[in-house]
């Protein structure tokens, strides 16, 4: 599976709560904030919705 066809944006879109998290750095190569920037890059999710899963994430909505 890729970053495009990833089941989060059907998630989102249907009201799911969600975060996105990072499994072990050494093992994967790959940072919150890179996460983030690969699914805004693949058109997965907008800026918009990204800000939304931050807050959730951080407990502000």
């Amino acid at each position: 599976m890729d970053y495009k066809t990833h089941p989060i944006r059907t998630l989102v879109e249907n009201g799911v709560r969600v975060t996105i998290n990072t499994d072990d750095l050494l093992i994967f190569d790959s940072s919150i904030e890179n996460e983030y920037l690969k699914l805004y890059k693949a058109g997965t999710l907008s800026a918009e919705q990204l800000n939304e899963i931050r807050q959730t994430g951080l407990g502000i909505l």
